[in-house]
């Protein structure tokens, strides 16, 4: 059994993935990244990533200034994922990140429901993480 749990992990589909530099995401906004599902989120000091997928059916949403939109079957989500409007009953999912060397990186395959922040050292605002 140990020997199977072992080999699992190697076909895990959880894997970091580079998604930009620092720099690339000014402060407080919300920047969408369709070719990765997710958009990443800038509130002052701290990064975050939610995922573009609409908890009903999987389809991709579409990122508002007040939210966040699935334009298959209208439901609507607030800032943070919550949703206002159905027919999707659950918030959108969140992804871990990580920054190295200025540059964010994202993991991939590995969503939950609630948001991984990550605090950004003040030497990062200047670039120099």
């Amino acid at each position: 059994l140990l020997d199977v749990w072992r080999a699992a992990g190697h076909f895990s589909t959880s894997h970091w993935r580079e998604v930009g530099r620092l720099a690339d995401f000014p402060r407080d906004g919300t920047y969408p990244l369709p070719a990765e599902r997710i958009a990443v989120v800038r509130k002052g000091g701290r990064l975050a990533a939610i995922s573009l997928e609409c908890t009903h059916l999987g389809c991709l949403v579409n990122t508002l200034e007040t939210g966040f939109f699935c334009p298959c079957h209208g439901s609507e989500f607030g800032p943070l994922g919550e949703v206002y409007t159905g027919p999707a009953q659950r918030s959108l999912h969140w992804s871990a990140l990580r920054l190295r060397r200025g540059r964010i990186w994202i993991r991939t395959g590995a969503l939950t429901p609630e948001p991984h922040w990550l605090d950004l050292p003040l030497q990062s605002e200047e670039g120099r993480a």
